[in-house]
Formats: C-alpha cells, sequence, structure tokens
C-alpha cells in the first residue's frame, strides 16, 4: 500500500512538473514571438523614420531654393511667385514633396504622420501664394513653416530615440 501510495505520489509530482515545464516553455516561445514581431515593427518603423527625417531636410531645402528664387523675382516684379521657377528648382521640390509623402504614409503613429503632413504643407504654401505681396510670403508663410518643419523633425527625432530606448530595455520589458 505504502509503495503504491509512493509511486502514485512519484507519478503525479512527475505529472505536475511537466505541465509546468511546457506551461513555462509555451510562455517563453510566445515571448520570443513577440519580441521578433516587436523587433521587426521597430526595425520598419526605424528605416522609414531616418529616411523620412532626411527627406523632410531635402523637402525643406527645395522649398527654400524655390522660395529664394521667388523672393528674388518679386523685388522686380513687386509680386511674389508670379512667375516660373528656375529650371530644376520646381522639379526638385516636387520630387521632395513626393518623397515625403511616400514616407510618411507609413509613419505608424497617427499624430506624427499628421505633424509631418502638416509641416509638408506649410512648406509648399509660399509656393501657392501667387501674386502676393513678398513681404507677407516670407513672413507669414515661409518662417512658421521652416518652423512646423523644426518641429516635425524634432518629432521623428524622438521617436527615433523612444525605439533605440526601448530596444536597450528589451530585458526589462
Amino acid at each position: 500500500m505504502t509503495f503504491t501510495f509512493g509511486l502514485a505520489s512519484t507519478y503525479l509530482t512527475s505529472f505536475i512538473n511537466e505541465k509546468r515545464q511546457i506551461a513555462r516553455e509555451a510562455k517563453a516561445r510566445q515571448a520570443e514571438r513577440r519580441k521578433a514581431i516587436t523587433d521587426r515593427r521597430e526595425a520598419f518603423e526605424l528605416d522609414h523614420l531616418v529616411r523620412l527625417n532626411e527627406a523632410l531636410q531635402d523637402l525643406a531645402r527645395a522649398a527654400a531654393q524655390a522660395h529664394f528664387a521667388d523672393m528674388r523675382v518679386s523685388r522686380e516684379t513687386g509680386h511674389y511667385a508670379g512667375t516660373l521657377l528656375p529650371e530644376g528648382v520646381s522639379d526638385t521640390f516636387h520630387q521632395a514633396g513626393r518623397t515625403v509623402r511616400m514616407l510618411k504614409n507609413l509613419v505608424l503613429d497617427d499624430a506624427l504622420r499628421a505633424q509631418v503632413t502638416d509641416a509638408a504643407h506649410a512648406l509648399h504654401v509660399p509656393s501657392m501664394m501667387m501674386r502676393a505681396k513678398p513681404e507677407q510670403a516670407e513672413r507669414a508663410a515661409f518662417f512658421e513653416a521652416t518652423e512646423q518643419v523644426d518641429a516635425a523633425q524634432e518629432a521623428v527625432a524622438q521617436r527615433i530615440r523612444e525605439i533605440y530606448a526601448n530596444a536597450e530595455a528589451w530585458p526589462h520589458r
């Protein structure tokens, strides 16, 4: 009787230990899958955010070239954005805008995507101020657009820093 009870007790203990081991292994596999998914998501996001930050800088540079070309002509005509831009300036500006639109559409965070959209739009506002007074385009449009782009780039950089901070903190998550 004692032998049977001891055997049953050993079997029950082994059974419980095995179930616990299976549960621990399943939990570990699930954690590994979550980490792999998070790593892929963060790698995707990081790649696009870095490229977006560069594209915003390119767009700001192209918008500045267009703005300064319009300002040069406006000194002679008295009207801002009243003539065609010099060859290449318009194409560069439009291509930089397309690149920003493509990359910002891949931004996962809705608020960040909206901020980048607003900043990119603001850079286009001066070029849409056909025949406006040069001072109006300078003050109201270009300086404001520059501030919005700076804020958007800072927000993109903040998200990049967050991704790196999360990656470094992984064992603690």
